[in-house]
C-alpha cells in the first residue's frame, strides 16, 4: 500500500466552510430508493457485501415505507435479517431516531448478534422498565412480551418510532381476519391475534417492515391481515367482506375462478418474494445441499427389556406418583427422556423415587401431600427438557378424570421397590450401544475431516441436560480433551463459560466500533466464537436450535429427535444456512429393534423429506430426496404433527397401541402433503408474480451498476472526512488498499470520539473479522463533519468571496474574470409520494446587458476554487448595485425559482405515475365495492321474487301475513342496499373523498425550498499563474 500525498486527497480543495457544507450536504441528502447511491450506502455501515436480491429488496422497502409499510417474504435461507439491518442502517443514516424490531424470544441474540457484528448497530432489550424503551436507539422486543399487556402498553405509550420491523410477521398477523364480523366491523373483544390488537393504532402509525418466508399456509385471508397492516387506507384489497367476495370462492382457501392475476398484480405493490432458485446464480456462495447419515444400533435385550417394562409401568392408571388428570404429560416427559439416553432415564426415575419417598412421608405422618402433580412435572421437565421446543399438551379436558386416590403406605413402598429396580437395572446394562454409534458418528467426522472432505467440528443436538453432560464425559473418556468440547445451553454459567466469555471479551475489548452486548448475549458469543476457534464438538439443547450461525461447521447430529419437525429444521438450519460452503451432514441414530422410534424417523426422512438423502453407515441409499425444499412443510405440518403424536401417547393402553397409532399416522401423511402442496402451489403463486428472466435481468442490472455506485459513494465519504479532518488540523496518514482507502488517525483528542487513541478507519469494504471500522454515512465523523461545516458556514454570513481562478476551470469560468457575482446553495425539499432532497449551485454573474445566469457546470467550478474572504469582492458588489440596484440578488432569486420549477417538474414525473397508480386504486376500490353491492342486490332480488310468490300462494291469513312480513323485510333490505349502490355510484362516500383528497394533497404538495448558504463573489486569475 502507498501513501498519497496530502495535496492529491479527495476533499483537500475543500479549504472553506462553504465547501465543506457541499460535500457534506450533498453526501447526505435523501435520494430516491431507485437512485443507487441510496442502496449503497447502506452497505458502508455493513461488514457484508450483499447479493443482487437482497438490494432490490431494500430498494423495493425503501419506496415503500413512506407509503406505510412492506412484506419481503423471500424464500428461507435468503438472508431476510440481513435485508432488514440494510434497511435500518439506511433508515438511522436518514434521520431515524427511534427504531423497533420485534422477534421471537429466542432469536432476540441472533438479532442482536447480527445487527452489531454486521452493521455496528448496538440494540437495546426492552424490559419490564420504561426505561428501557426512552430516547434514541434501535430497540428490540421479544414478540410474546410485546404482545402482552404489559408489554403492549410500554410500546403505546412510547415515544413513536421511524420504523418498526416484525420478525416471523405470520404468527402475529394469520389470524388478523379472525377479529372481523361478516359485515367487516372490527372485534374489540375477540380472543384472537392478540398482539396485533394490543398494538393494533402503533402499528397503523408507524412504517412497517414484516419478514416471513411463509405470508401464505392456509387460506387467502391470511394475506389479507397482513396487508391490512402495511396499506394503511384499505384500498388495495378492501374491507374483508370486499375481499372475499372478490377473491375467496366457497371458502378462505380457494380463489376465485379468473382473480389470480388481479390478486397477484394488488399484492406486488406491497409485497416482494424472492426464490432460491432465481438468487442462486448471483449468489457469492451458493446454496449446498444437506443429506442425512443414518447409524443403527441394536438395543441390549436387558435394555429392550428395561424399556418395556417402564412403558407399561407409565401406561399403568393405578400407579401412585402421577395421578390421572397429567398422566399424559408424564408419559411424553419420561418417554422423551427415554429416546434421549439411559443417562436421562437413570435421572428421572430417581427424581421420581424422591417423589414417592416424599408421598410415603406424608401418608405416614397423616399430613396432605402438598406437592401437587403440575408442580412436580413441571419441575421436572424445567429441571432436564431444555428450551421454547418443549409444549406439553395443555388440554387435559380431553383427558379422562378419575378422582383423587389416597394411597396407602404399603402400595407407595411397593411402588418405590418397582422403580428402584428399573434404576438398578439402568445401571448394570454393561454398555450404551447408542453411545457407541455416537462415538463412531464422531470418529467418521473427524475421519472426513482427515481426508480433506469436512470440516472436522460437529454440532450435537439433544433435549436433555442430562444427555448433554452425559455426552461431554463420554467423550473425555474417548481422550477428547476438555477444550474439544463447547456446552451451550438456556443459562451458561459454568466455569467453562465464564472462561470463554472472558477470552471473547479480550478478544474483542479492542476492535474498533464493536460494543460489547449485553451479558447474555455475550456469552453466546463467545461460546460460538469458542467452537469456530478452539473446540471441535458443540453440544447444545434446544436452547442452541434458534438464533446461532454456525455455517463454519458442516455436519449436525440429532442424538435425540423432537417430535415437531419444525424444530428438527430449525436445528439443522444452524449449519444448513447461507454462507455455508460445503454440503451439510445430518446424523441420526435408530435402534433396529425400536418400533415406535422406526416409525417416528420413517415419518420425518421419507414422509416429510426433512433430512434429504438418506444413507446408511456403510453409504447404502436408504431414501432418495425429491429435491423440495422442507422448510415451509415443517414449518406448516410441525406444531400439528406434534400435537398428533402427544395425542396419541395420551390414548395410549399399551406399546402395540402406540406403534399402531403411529403406523396409522405414517400412511396418513402422504395425503397431508399432497393437500399442503397444493394448496401452497396455488397461495403461493399469487406472491411470485415476476417471472425468472424478469428477476434474473434485475439482479444483473444491480450487479453491473453496483460496483460504480460504490466507487462514487466512497469517493464522497473520502472527501466529507479528509476535509473535516484538516479543518481541525488532525494529523492523519492515508493510504490505498486495494479498492478501498484506509485512513489512520493517531491522536483522536481533537475530535468528538469516546476514545483518545489511535483510530484505524476504511473508506470502502470491510471484512467481518478485520479490525477496521467502516466509515458509513451515519459514522460520527460524518455526523460531526455536517455539525462543524454549518457552523462554520453560518459564522461567515452572507460573505464576499474573492475566487482565484484555477488553471483547470479556464475554459468555462476565464470569461468571468473581474466580473463580479452571487452564488448560492439550495436545498429543495420534496415530501409527495417518496421524501427526495436535491441540491442546486445557483449562481449568477454581472455580463454586458446586466445580470446573466450560469450554468450547472459553471456554478460547480467556482464553488471548487480557492475561496477567501475579501473586500474587493464586497466592493465590486457595491458597484454593481450603485448601477443596477439589487440587480444581481433579484437575478439570483429568479434564478433560484426557474431552478427549482425545472426539479419540481422531474420529480413530478416520477411523482404523477405513483399518483396515478393510488388514484386508480382508490376508483378500484369503489369500484369492488360497487361490484359486491350489486351482486347482493340481485341476490335479494331474487329472494324478493321468492317471498312474492310466497305471500301471492299463502293459504290462510297467518300464513299470508307471515309472508307479507317477510317481504318488507326484503323490501327495506332492497331499498338499504340500492340506495348505497347509488352513493357509492355518486362517489358518496367519506372513505373514498379522504384517500382522493389525500392523494391530491400529496401529488401537489408544495416542495420546501431553503438557501443553505449564499455569497458575493468576484473571480479572479491566480497571480502566480498556476
Amino acid at each position: 500500500m502507498q501513501a498519497d500525498s496530502p495535496q492529491n486527497l479527495p476533499g483537500t480543495w475543500a479549504t472553506h466552510p462553504f465547501q465543506r457544507r457541499f460535500l457534506v450536504e450533498d453526501l447526505l441528502r435523501r435520494r430516491s430508493a431507485q437512485e443507487g447511491r441510496r442502496y449503497a450506502a447502506s452497505q458502508r455501515r455493513g461488514r457484508i457485501d450483499p447479493n443482487p436480491h437482497q438490494i432490490e429488496a431494500v430498494m423495493f422497502a425503501l419506496g415503500r415505507l413512506q407509503e406505510g409499510g412492506c412484506l419481503l417474504a423471500d424464500e428461507v435461507g435468503l438472508g431476510k435479517t440481513i435485508e432488514a439491518g440494510l434497511i435500518v442502517a439506511q433508515m438511522l443514516a436518514e434521520g431515524a431516531h427511534r427504531v423497533l424490531i420485534i422477534v421471537p424470544k429466542p432469536l432476540l441474540g441472533q438479532w442482536a448478534d447480527e445487527l452489531l457484528k454486521l452493521f455496528g448497530v448496538e440494540t437495546r432489550e426492552v424490559e419490564n422498565d420504561p426505561a428501557s424503551i426512552e430516547g434514541p436507539g434501535v430497540f428490540l422486543i421479544g414478540r410474546e412480551f410485546a404482545g402482552g399487556e404489559v408489554g403492549s402498553s410500554l410500546i403505546n405509550s412510547s415515544d413513536g418510532f421511524g420504523l418498526c420491523v416484525v420478525d416471523e410477521a405470520h404468527e402475529i398477523f394469520a389470524n388478523v381476519f379472525k377479529r372481523f364480523a361478516a359485515d367487516g366491523a372490527y372485534k374489540e373483544d375477540s380472543k384472537d391475534a392478540r398482539m396485533a390488537h394490543r398494538l393494533r393504532n402503533f402499528l397503523r402509525r408507524t412504517p412497517l417492515l414484516l419478514l416471513t418466508a411463509t405470508p401464505l399456509q392456509n387460506s387467502l385471508t391470511e394475506m389479507w391481515g397482513l396487508v391490512h397492516y402495511i396499506e394503511p387506507t384499505g384500498t388495495l384489497l378492501g374491507d374483508l367482506p370486499t375481499f372475499r367476495s372478490l377473491f375467496c370462492s366457497g371458502d378462505d382457501r380457494t380463489l376465485n375462478a379468473g382473480q389470480a392475476e388481479e390478486l397477484r398484480r394488488r399484492l406486488s405493490l406491497v409485497c416482494q418474494r424472492t426464490l432460491r432458485r432465481q438468487a442462486q446464480p448471483f449468489l457469492e456462495k451458493p446454496f449446498v445441499g444437506r443429506r442425512a447419515r443414518l447409524f443403527e444400533y441394536d438395543m441390549l435385550p436387558d435394555e429392550r427389556a428395561l424399556y418395556n417394562d417402564v412403558t407399561e409401568y407409565l401406561l399403568d392408571p393405578a400407579v401412585c406418583a402421577i395421578e390421572s388428570r397429567s398422566r399424559h404429560l408424564w408419559l411424553i416427559g419420561f418417554h422423551r427422556r427415554m429416546a434421549s439416553s439411559i443417562a436421562a432415564l437413570i435421572d428421572s426415575l430417581k427424581k421420581l423415587v424422591l417423589r414417592l419417598e416424599k408421598k410415603l412421608e406424608s401418608a405416614l405422618e397423616g399430613a396432605p401431600d402438598l406437592d401437587d402433580d403440575d408442580t412436580f412435572l413441571a419441575t421436572l421437565n424445567a429441571a432436564d427438557l431444555e428450551g421454547e421446543g418443549f409444549t406439553p399438551l395443555t388440554a387435559v379436558d380431553e383427558v379422562d378424570e378419575l378422582p383423587t386416590r389416597t394411597h396407602t403406605p404399603d402400595a407407595l413402598r411397593e411402588e418405590i421397590a418397582r422403580i428402584r429396580s428399573y434404576v438398578a437395572r439402568a445401571e448394570a446394562l454393561p454398555r450404551d450401544n447408542k453411545a457407541q454409534a455416537f462415538l463412531e458418528a464422531v470418529r467418521y467426522v473427524v475421519e472426513q475431516k482427515g481426508g480433506g472432505e469436512g470440516a472436522g467440528r460437529v454440532v450435537v443436538f439433544t433435549e436433555s441436560l442430562t444427555t448433554q453432560g452425559a455426552l461431554r464425559d463420554l467423550l473425555v473418556s474417548e481422550g477428547f480433551a476438555d477444550t474439544d468440547i463447547t456446552l451451550f445451553r438456556g443459562q451458561n454459567h459454568d466455569a467453562r463459560a465464564r472462561d470463554a466469555l472472558a477470552r471473547w471479551t479480550a478478544k474483542v475489548a479492542h476492535t474498533p466500533g464493536l460494543k460489547l452486548a449485553t451479558p447474555s448475549i455475550a456469552m453466546r458469543q463467545a461460546l460460538v466464537d469458542e467452537f469456530e476457534n478452539q473446540s471441535r464438538v458443540f453440544i447444545s439443547t434446544e436452547a442452541g436450535a434458534k438464533g446461532l450461525n454456525l455455517q463454519f461447521c458442516d455436519t449436525v447430529i440429532n442424538y435425540d429427535l423432537p417430535w415437531n419437525p419444525q424444530r428438527i429444521e430449525q436445528r439443522i438450519g444452524r449449519c444448513h444456512r447461507y454462507g455455508q460452503s460445503r454440503d451439510v451432514t445430518v446424523i441420526n441414530f435408530l435402534a433396529r429393534d425400536n418400533e415406535t422410534q422406526r416409525l417416528l424417523f420413517e415419518i420425518l426422512s421419507q414422509k416429510l423429506d426433512l433430512f434429504g438423502e438418506v444413507l446408511d453407515a456403510s453409504d447404502t441409499v436408504l431414501h432418495h430426496s425429491d429435491g423440495q425444499s422442507t422448510d415451509t412443510l415443517a414449518s406448516a405440518l410441525g406444531a400439528g404433527f406434534e400435537a398428533r403424536l402427544q395425542k396419541i401417547y395420551r390414548q395410549a393402553r399399551s406399546v402395540e397401541h402406540i406403534a399402531a397409532e403411529l403406523s396409522a399416522l405414517r400412511e396418513s401423511m402422504d395425503d397431508e402433503r399432497a393437500e399442503f402442496e397444493r394448496v401452497a402451489e396455488r397461495t403461493t403463486g399469487l406472491i411470485q408474480s415476476r417471472l425468472d428472466a424478469q428477476i434474473q435481468q434485475v439482479f444483473s442490472n444491480i450487479q453491473s451498476t453496483l460496483p460504480a455506485n460504490l466507487v462514487a459513494l466512497d469517493l464522497a465519504l473520502e472527501e466529507v472526512l479528509v476535509a473535516y479532518l484538516r479543518a481541525h488540523d488532525v494529523p492523519f496518514d492515508s493510504r490505498r488498499d486495494g479498492k478501498r482507502t484506509l485512513l489512520s488517525i493517531p491522536d483522536c483528542s481533537r475530535l468528538p470520539l469516546a476514545q483518545d487513541g489511535p483510530l484505524e478507519l476504511a473508506i470502502g469494504h470491510v471484512a467481518r473479522k478485520e479490525e477496521l471500522e467502516p466509515v458509513h454515512l451515519g459514522h460520527p465523523l460524518i455526523l460531526d463533519a455536517r455539525r462543524e461545516a454549518i457552523d462554520a458556514a453560518a459564522k461567515g454570513g452572507g460573505g464576499s468571496m474573492l475566487l482565484t481562478l484555477g488553471l483547470a476551470a479556464q475554459g468555462a469560468l476565464a470569461g468571468l474574470v473581474g466580473s463580479p457575482g452571487r452564488l448560492a446553495l439550495v436545498q429543495v425539499d420534496h415530501r409527495g409520494f417518496e421524501s427526495v432532497q436535491s441540491l442546486h449551485l445557483v449562481a449568477v454573474a454581472e455580463g454586458r446587458e446586466g445580470p446573466m445566469s450560469l450554468s450547472d457546470e459553471q456554478a460547480r467550478l467556482l464553488l471548487g476554487q480557492r475561496m477567501v474572504e475579501h473586500d474587493a469582492a464586497a466592493q465590486a458588489g457595491k458597484k454593481t448595485q450603485g448601477r443596477n440596484g439589487d440587480a444581481l440578488a433579484e437575478a439570483l432569486d429568479e434564478a433560484i425559482d426557474e431552478r427549482v420549477f425545472v426539479n419540481q417538474s422531474a420529480v413530478a414525473e416520477a411523482s404523477e405515475v405513483r399518483f396515478r397508480q393510488l388514484l386508480h386504486q382508490i376508483e378500484r376500490f369503489m369500484d369492488d365495492r360497487i361490484m359486491v353491492v350489486e351482486n347482493d342486490l340481485r341476490e335479494l332480488e331474487g329472494k324478493h321474487a321468492e317471498a312474492q310468490r310466497a305471500v301471492e300462494g299463502a293459504l290462510g291469513a297467518d300464513a299470508r301475513e307471515r309472508a307479507r312480513r317477510a317481504l318488507l323485510g326484503l323490501e327495506t333490505k332492497l331499498e338499504a342496499r340500492r340506495e348505497t349502490a347509488e352513493r357509492l355510484r355518486n362517489r358518496d362516500d367519506a372513505e373514498y373523498q379522504k384517500w382522493r383528497a389525500q392523494a391530491y394533497g400529496r401529488r401537489y404538495l408544495r416542495p420546501e425550498v431553503s438557501k443553505l448558504f449564499e455569497f458575493e463573489f468576484l473571480l479572479v486569475n491566480d497571480p502566480e499563474g498556476a
